[in-house]
């Protein structure tokens, strides 16, 4: 998996079911399909099912937005990774920069659901990045490599092609502009070299995506730099048009 690129579309909290469908059929009628690209969505929660239902015999792969840290138990409104299997989920996103503001998730709970989720056989993309102010204090390293050190504790080399890092600089995201070529490329670059001293023994190493304010505008720049292996993509991931330009020009960027 490791030389396959990746575009994953986070819906985050928006459309109804019918919209859902009605997008992913638009984008199933596009007929885009590259043998060494992964295409995931992750729809919210409520309609995972239905959807899975709709995908199925598409070459498009279905994802949680989230998963708890337990296989059962008295977890009120929490999801088992057993339990998004069931109904039909390949993926899950962890640790996205939305969870940890809003919901206050920490790098020790991102790392118990990162473990179980191996453990279930799901594939993981796992967000890091930094605020604005960390930027402008120069912890963005720092704080990247903190996160990459906490969220992968324990997780053995042996499940490193089920996941994926996703760089989300939080100071771009939703912002309608992506991080700065170089931003990006030394960020990636240093994630990458991260992997290798955590695994120095690893011949996989997980895949690095970028994520933050990509559109069908700024993806074949991004797609030029090494080290980045596909994208996150969120409001552009809600237009057809827009989403499947951007999966037509990463899975070109291949050749």
């Amino acid at each position: 998996m490791e030389n396959r690129k990746l575009v994953f579309a986070n819906w985050k909290m928006n459309l109804d079911i019918k919209s859902s469908l009605r997008l992913i059929n638009d984008i199933q009628k596009a007929n885009l399909f590259f043998n060494n690209l992964d295409i995931v969505i992750a729809p919210p929660g409520v309609y995972l099912y239905e959807i899975s239902k709709f995908l199925e015999g598409s070459h498009i792969q279905l994802s949680s937005q989230n998963v708890f840290y337990e296989n059962n138990g008295p977890y009120t409104g929490e999801i088992s990774p057993q339990m998004l299997k069931d109904v039909g989920c390949k993926w899950v996103m962890i640790g996205h920069s939305e969870r940890r503001q809003h919901i206050l998730e920490t790098n020790e709970m991102i790392n118990k659901k990162i473990l179980l989720s191996c453990n279930n056989d799901l594939n993981i993309i796992c967000c890091v990045g930094e605020s604005y102010e960390e930027r402008r204090q120069g912890k963005t390293f720092n704080k990247i490599g903190d996160q990459l050190k906490r969220a992968l504790r324990d997780v053995s080399a042996n499940f490193l092609n089920q996941i994926v890092i996703g760089y989300e600089p939080v100071w771009v995201i939703g912002s309608g502009k992506a991080a700065e070529i170089s931003d990006i490329n030394e960020v990636h670059d240093f994630i990458f070299d991260q992997l290798k001293l955590m695994y120095p023994d690893s011949k996989i190493l997980p895949r690095i995506v970028y994520g933050g304010s990509v559109n069908n505008a700024n993806i074949s720049s991004i797609m030029t730099l090494n080290n980045v292996d596909g994208v996150l993509v969120g409001n552009a991931s809600l237009d057809c048009d827009k989403f499947c330009d951007i999966v037509l020009k990463v899975g070109n960027s291949n050749d």
